[in-house]
């Protein structure tokens, strides 16, 4: 027997989806009527193509601090007076949080008190963080940019909120009422002569935290998608004596950071960076080193070198060994050596590649010829970073040495010990450079590396030949190798859009923030993109570009990009703007590719404002009925 229920939901079902499909219909062709907007020019600021960047490791697990990514800022005043103090910024992420552990120097402890005044935390030894989530650099701080400041604290510290700082953007400015749970890791160390005291010793060596954010505490479930860039900011805090002659002016990362303005924040990429190698005809190879009839390399490294000279053991502000026939790079946990850590700089120019060529691989070369105390000594892991130019070999200093653009490729270089040295010329290592090569070659300026690491071990300095050594070693010295050929492909142009949540053609509230990205990829020619907004958008808050000239028009509400990337050469271009359709409505937005051989490429992406929402009802199955 059938049950006299199921006809009746069966035509309920066909009703609803008959419905359901007329209402998707009627939404997808329906155009609401698009009103007349005013124009409101929110502050644009001026294309940055330099903006500093970290690419982080993502660790499965615990960890490792000496494989995390690193960054560097501030200077070293010597130990007498009040003065500015240099930091560490190691930088990694898990499955559940993000961790930033700052190293600082700083002759001079002053902590926070109970009792002390003013009751602010950022009045004495203090480090803030700051985050941009959505990566929308912002002109004021908006809910998806979040503040977290952790002070030095030695005693009476009780649950640490005394000196602590957390707050959110509210659109206009920071809300720190807000509340986040996070921690700074057992509060902030420290390391100093005695009596640990504020100010009464000779000096002290600096402090350190590890501050902790779960993804919860920024409205997430787990870390963002690999590749995804969000903002980042950093602002160091310093008191070297009683107030109020003893406060220091603030540093910053990167220098120019103002911390109500996400717009001059730098960036932090989830994974390490990825090239897809350019469809090109390799046609040579190029070698470039002091000695082979080019005088296009300089090299000099600065801190403590082999002998531990940094820091207040030496100079920083004048201190040079450009002249130097070894290389150095070291660094520790333990902010007591910092005298012994140690960055090399190199620069290579790069004329001696063929010009118009598409650049297929680079590799550094770099030969080892010892290490600090090979029976405790650990391999380390050492970073090549891309860094500003306009050093020179001979005047380099700690205090005036380049900071990182960002770091690309990691090299793991082992101990000689007096079993394994090889003897002349050393024992070969090299970087991949080869995006680091690329983008110079683009700009038309000499390749500018630095060579670091994040290792936190005693012992841990590499000692590497400079391109000063003589000529019977000149086998050592610095190399770098570049593969050239001529482009085989044709450049390509690929638009997302970002509304807070993963994917594209997304949706979101009107009033919301969409962020446009567009990933150009060159062929070795001049290229122009064009992108007009469509109607349903505000003018962009701001617009950056990696690379190129990107100029946006008012009147015509057009993003205009102009380059020559080389080949397999990826230029980003982002903007931000505000929904001002206020829904539902579909937002369209398309990019277009010319160049001058004539190739063409378009990319579209779409965005729901205010969708309407249809459910599905519930639907029972019948039962049949019958007779045993």
């Amino acid at each position: 027997m059938r049950s006299p229920v199921l006809p009746r939901l069966m035509l309920f079902a066909r009703l609803t989806m008959t419905l359901m499909i007329g209402t998707l219909v009627t939404a997808a062709l329906w155009s609401p009527p698009v009103p007349v907007y005013a124009p409101v020019y929110a502050p644009v600021y001026a294309q940055d193509t330099s903006v500093r960047r970290a690419n982080i490791p993502h660790f499965s697990g615990e960890i490792t601090w000496a494989e995390a990514a690193i960054l560097w800022f501030g200077r070293v005043d010597p130990p007498g007076a009040p003065g500015q103090n240099y930091v560490d910024v190691r930088l990694a992420y898990t499955d559940t949080e993000l961790v930033v552990y700052f190293n600082v120097e700083d002759y001079y402890l002053w902590y926070y008190l109970d009792g002390m005044s003013p009751d602010d935390p950022a009045g004495y030894d203090a480090i803030a963080l700051y985050l941009d989530t959505a990566h929308d650099r912002a002109t004021s701080p908006r809910p998806d940019d979040y503040l977290f400041l952790s002070g030095l604290c030695l005693y009476q510290c009780g649950d640490g909120s005394r000196y602590r700082l957390e707050g959110r953007g509210d659109g206009s400015t920071w809300d720190t009422t807000w509340t986040g749970v996070w921690s700074d890791s057992k509060f902030a160390s420290w390391l100093g002569n005695p009596p640990h005291n504020n100010n009464e010793n000779t000096f002290d060596f600096g402090w350190w935290t590890y501050v902790h954010i779960p993804w919860t505490t920024l409205g997430r479930t787990g870390p963002p998608a690999e590749g995804t860039i969000w903002g980042l900011g950093i602002t160091l805090y310093d008191r070297d004596d009683n107030p109020p002659a003893g406060a220091v002016a603030p540093q910053a990362w990167p220098a120019d950071l103002d911390a109500d303005h996400p717009a001059t924040w730098g960036e932090v990429r989830f994974g390490l960076p990825t090239r897809t190698p350019p469809q090109a005809t390799p046609e040579g190879t190029t070698v470039i080193q002091r000695g082979l009839g080019q005088s296009v390399v300089e090299d000099a490294w600065v801190g403590g070198g082999g002998t531990c000279s940094g820091g207040h053991e030496g100079d920083p502000e004048h201190d040079n060994y450009g002249d130097d026939t070894s290389l150095f790079v070291e660094n520790q946990s333990l902010i007591a050596d910092f005298p012994c850590f140690s960055k090399s700089f190199l620069r290579f120019h790069l004329d001696p590649i063929p010009p118009g060529k598409a650049i297929i691989s680079a590799s550094l070369t770099l030969h080892q010829w010892s290490n600090a105390r090979w029976d405790l000594a650990q391999p380390s892991l050492i970073w090549l970073l891309t860094v500003d130019g306009g050093w020179a070999e001979d005047t380099l200093t700690w205090n005036n040495a380049p900071l990182a653009q960002q770091n690309l490729s990691t090299t793991w270089v082992n101990v000689i010990t007096p079993d394994n040295d090889p003897g002349w010329p050393g024992v070969r290592y090299d970087w991949d450079a080869t995006q680091a090569v690329a983008e110079a070659y683009a700009a038309g300026k000499p390749l500018d590396v630095a060579l670091y690491t994040a290792d936190t071990n005693f012992h841990s300095s590499k000692y590497f030949s400079s391109s000063d050594v003589d000529d019977w070693n000149a086998a050592a010295r610095p190399a770098l190798t570049v593969v050239w050929g001529t482009a085989t492909q044709a450049p390509s142009l690929e638009k997302s859009a970002h509304t807070g949540t993963t994917g594209q053609g997304t949706s979101l509230r009107p009033g919301g923030v969409i962020t446009y990205a567009l990933r150009i990829v060159g062929a070795g020619h001049p290229l122009t993109v064009t992108d007009p907004l469509p109607t349903g958008v505000g003018h962009p808050i701001t617009y950056s570009a990696t690379g190129g000239l990107l100029t946006y028009s008012p009147p015509t509400r057009q993003l205009t990009w102009q380059g020559t990337p080389t080949t397999g050469l990826a230029v980003t271009v982002t903007f931000p703007v505000s929904v001002t359709c206020p829904g539902p409505c579909v937002i369209v937005n398309t990019a277009h590719l010319t160049s001058t051989t004539g190739q063409t490429d378009a990319s579209s992406v779409t965005v729901f404002v205010a969708p309407l929402r249809l459910f599905l009802p519930c639907v029972l199955r019948g039962w049949r009925w019958g007779r045993k």
